[in-house]
């Protein structure tokens, strides 16, 4: 146990621990609803991969804030960003799969032998990649890890920049749209400039922040979190309307497990820590907004729980 205890990073800022834990909940959560789909390469999956990175990059921008190294920690708060935002992206590609469409499900009937001929022929869609669109197959070169082979060179100049992950989920999902341009824009135009401006060094005071002096870290240090909050803000907004289900707290899950009978309702409750961090810095107008349209029953408001 004392060789666990040594290899948990301990945390010099508070509130950057509080985030990472809003990532290590989304890692859990993630892991156990899995995202599932075909290529011709065979079956692959969406999972908690880029939460737990997330996490890790987390530990290391809380190691350069003690170091007074901030050029650096706003370079990895833009690495969060775009893994963040990439996410997004392969989630809202996967969860639109080009598979049988409603109408051809509906020609199956319900029993298990032509269930099965309608699984079978979803998969045999999928694999052959006739319906795909090409952000489908832009998506499983990245899946398969041949997206960086120079062949592949358009379908990273198309799709995979942070500027197209925003293009395309605001012209593909008209709630995404809506939250994007009536709440985030203005946060998202703002942290992209000086976001950019550290990854670019676009002036002499982005480099010389590495060595700020002690009577300027308490300033730093606020901003950065602002900036880390922000991020958060927008990735927790968009991902509650593309799909909320990854909020699920465990109470249910674990009440199952431990062979007890799971509290009324609890398979829609979120995990505590996104829904105080939410109901704290969110605006009134679009908290009510997830909550009347992500889908799922899903209960983001404080007051369901207050009660």
């Amino acid at each position: 146990m004392d060789d666990i205890a040594e290899i948990n990073y301990k945390f010099h800022n508070h509130d950057i621990e509080n985030i990472w834990y809003i990532f290590f909940c989304l890692s859990d959560t993630t892991f156990s609803s899995i995202e599932l789909s075909y290529g011709r390469k065979g079956p692959y999956m969406l999972s908690g991969e880029t939460m737990m990175s997330i996490c890790k990059t987390l530990e290391t921008i809380d190691f350069c804030c003690h170091r007074n190294a901030y050029s650096d920690a706003y370079t990895l708060i833009r690495k969060i960003r775009d893994d963040l935002m990439q996410y997004l992206f392969v989630l809202n590609v996967i969860k639109n799969k080009h598979g049988l469409t409603d109408e051809e499900c509906k020609e199956f009937q319900l029993d298990p032998e032509s269930m099965m001929k309608m699984i079978a022929l979803d998969i045999s869609i999928l694999i052959s990649e006739e319906r795909k669109t090409e952000a489908e197959r832009a998506m499983e070169k990245w899946i398969y890890n041949i997206l960086e082979n120079s062949e592949n060179a358009k379908d990273r100049k198309e799709f995979f920049d942070t500027s197209k992950y925003r293009a395309y989920l605001v012209s593909n999902n008209e709630k995404v749209k809506y939250v994007f341009e009536n709440f985030l824009v203005d946060k998202w135009k703002r942290e992209d400039r000086k976001l950019n401006n550290y990854v670019h060094t676009n002036g002499i005071k982005y480099l010389t922040d590495n060595y700020v002096y002690q009577y300027e870290k308490e300033k730093k240090d606020k901003e950065l979190i602002e900036t880390l909050q922000n991020i958060s803000d927008i990735f927790l907004s968009l991902l509650a309307i593309i799909d909320s289900i990854k909020f699920h707290s465990s109470d249910y899950v674990d009440a199952l497990e431990m062979d007890m009978e799971p509290l009324e309702g609890s398979q829609y409750w979120v995990c505590p820590v996104i829904v105080e961090y939410m109901n704290d810095r969110f605006d009134k107008e679009l908290l009510r907004y997830i909550q009347e349209n992500e889908g799922h029953g899903m209960q983001f408001l404080a007051e369901y729980y207050n009660s």
